[in-house]
C-alpha cells in the first residue's frame, strides 16, 4: 500500500543486506571475524558461536547475530553492523553485485542509497569504487540512485567531493546514478558550521552546472552525547541553514523535553558560548537572563582564555541561567558546563524547539525520519514526526538500514500508523517524498 507508491529517500546500501546476502559475501571472500568476535566479546563478555553461522539450520543464530532487536543499547547495534563488516570486502566486483542485488529487489518507484567510504582508500581508489556502485545500479534497471557519504572529519570530504565532481566530468553513468552527498555516522565532535565552506561551494557548483548538481543530505540532532538538548536543536537548525536540502533523523529537535526533566548534560565551555551567541543572533535567549547575557558571554569567552588546569571552586554563574561550569578541570580537559534540566528550563528548552521547528518550516529543507531506527537506537519514548508534523515542518519516511533492523518501507509507515498518524497524513508524507529526492531538491536539469 505504501512502499509501493513512495520513494526511499533515507537508507544505507549495506545496510539494506539480508541473510541471503550475507551468505553470499562470505562465500565469495573468507570473512573478517576478528572484527566482530572483537566488538561481541567487548558487548557479552563471551566469544561468539561462528561456526557453520551459514548453514541452514543455523538461521535464527544469524539472525541474532545480523538483527538489531534491542532497544537504547548502542555497543548491541555496533555488533550487528560489524558482523555485516565482517563480511564485506567493499571490493569493486562486490560492490557492483551489491548495487545490482539491492537495488534489483527494490519495490519503490525510486530509491536512493547511501555509501560511506573511510579514509584508507586513495582518491583512485575511490573513484573507482563509486563507478562501480553506479555500474550496478545501472545493470540493476531500476530507479535506484546513489548518495555518496562523505567523511566528516578533517579536510578529507573536500577531496572526496573532488573526485566526485571530476568522475561526474568522465564518466556518463555516474553523471546519471550519483545524486547527492551525504555525511553520517559519528555525529559528536563535528559541527554543522565546519563544513560552512564546502556546503557554499557545493550550492554554487549546482547553480552553474545544474547537469550534474547534488542534494546535500545531513544526519544531524541523532547522538549527542557531547552536548545539551538545546546545542543538539541548534546544529540541526544550523544545518538547514549554510543549506542542507534534507536532514537526517533530527530527534533532538522534536524531542520531549520534560523527558530530561531532573537530569543533567555536560559540553564544553565553547559549545555554551556557540549556544549563547546564536540565542542572542536569533533572538531566542533561553539560557539566562535576556539582560546579562553579553556579560555571560563575555565571562564564559575570559574563563575560556584563561585555559584549562585551573581548579574552579566556587566559580558562578550570571543569574538565572540553567548551568554551571565544572568545578575541576584536569590540565589536558577544556573546561566543561553542566546543564540542568528543571522544569522551568525545560519549557524554556521546547519554546527554543517550536520556534525553530515554525522557521524550519518556512526553509527549502525536508526532514527524514525512520521510525525503527529511531526508536531502537535513540530509545525515545515518543517519536517526534508528531512535533514535526504539527508545525508543518515537511517530513518524509526511511528505513535506514532495512537489512540490519529486519523492517522495511512498509513496515515503517505502519509503525507511524499504529502510533496515530491518519491515512490522509501518511498519504501526505508520501507525496513530500515523491517531490523531495535529490534531483529536484539539488535543481538537477
Amino acid at each position: 500500500m505504501y512502499q509501493e507508491n513512495t520513494y526511499e529517500l533515507h537508507t544505507h546500501l549495506y545496510g539494506c543486506l539480508n541473510q541471503e546476502d550475507l551468505r553470499w559475501l562470505a562465500s565469495r571472500k573468507e570473512p573478517r571475524w576478528h572484527i566482530f568476535q572483537s566488538s561481541f566479546e567487548e558487548t557479552y563478555g563471551h566469544k561468539p558461536d561462528l561456526e557453520g553461522i551459514f548453514h541452514p539450520q543455523r538461521s535464527q543464530d544469524l539472525r541474532s547475530y545480523s538483527v538489531y532487536e534491542s532497544v537504547g543499547n548502542f555497543p548491541r547495534f555496533q555488533c550487528c553492523f560489524d558482523f555485516v563488516i565482517s563480511v564485506a570486502h567493499a571490493d569493486e566486483e562486490e560492490l557492483f553485485q551489491v548495487a545490482k542485488r539491492v537495488s534489483g529487489r527494490q519495490k519503490e518507484p525510486l530509491a536512493e542509497y547511501r555509501m560511506l567510504f573511510g579514509p584508507q582508500l586513495s582518491m583512485e581508489e575511490y573513484s573507482q569504487r563509486v563507478q562501480a556502485l553506479c555500474e550496478g545500479f545501472e545493470q540493476a534497471d531500476q530507479d535506484g540512485y546513489l548518495v555518496m557519504s562523505l567523511w566528516r572529519g578533517g579536510d578529507l570530504a573536500r577531496h572526496q567531493y573532488d573526485a566526485l565532481q571530476d568522475l561526474m566530468k568522465r564518466s556518463a553513468v555516474v553523471r546519471k546514478r550519483l545524486v547527492g552527498v551525504d555525511f553520517c555516522a559519528k555525529e559528536e565532535g563535528f559541527p554543522p558550521l565546519e563544513k560552512k565552506e564546502l556546503f557554499k561551494r557545493i550550492r554554487t557548483d549546482n547553480q552553474n552546472n545544474p547537469e550534474t548538481s547534488l542534494a546535500i543530505l545531513y544526519h544531524v540532532g541523532e547522538s549527542f552525547q557531547d552536548k545539551s538538548l538545546e546545542s543538539a536543536v541548534r546544529w540541526v537548525y544550523q544545518s538547514a541553514e549554510l543549506g542542507a536540502h534534507r536532514l537526517g533523523h533530527c530527534i533532538a529537535l522534536g524531542q520531549d523535553p520534560a523527558e530530561f526533566l531532573n537530569t543533567e548534560r555536560q559540553e564544553s565551555v565553547q559549545e555554551r558560548i556557540h549556544q549563547l551567541e546564536f540565542e542572542r543572533a536569533h533572538d531566542l535567549i533561553i539560557s539566562c537572563a535576556e539582560s546579562e547575557l553579553e556579560s555571560e558571554i563575555v565571562r564564559l569567552q575570559e574563563l575560556l582564555a584563561k585555559g584549562s588546569g585551573a581548579r574552579r571552586t566556587g566559580d558562578r554563574s550570571a543569574t538565572g541561567t540553567c548551568y554551571s561550569v565544572l568545578q575541576d578541570s584536569t590540565p589536558d580537559q577544556e573546561p566543561r558546563v553542566t546543564v540542568r534540566y528543571t522544569e522551568d528550563y525545560v519549557e524554556r528548552v521546547r519554546d527554543f524547539q517550536n520556534r525553530l521547528m515554525k522557521r524550519l518550516a518556512e526553509m527549502p529543507v525536508v526532514i527524514e525520519v525512520c521510525p525503527t531506527s529511531n526508536l531502537r537506537i535513540g530509545a525515545i519514548q515518543k517519536h517526534p514526526v508528531h512535533r514535526f508534523l504539527e508545525h508543518k515542518v515537511p517530513v518524509v519516511v526511511g528505513a535506514d538500514d532495512p537489512g540490519i533492523f529486519d523492517t522495511n518501507l512498509e513496515t515503517e509507515f505502519q509503525i507511524l500508523e499504529r502510533d496515530g498518524l491518519s491515512r490522509e497524513t501518511l498519504s501526505e508524507m508520501m507525496a513530500t517524498a515523491r517531490k523531495s529526492h535529490s534531483h529536484a531538491m539539488s535543481g538537477r536539469a
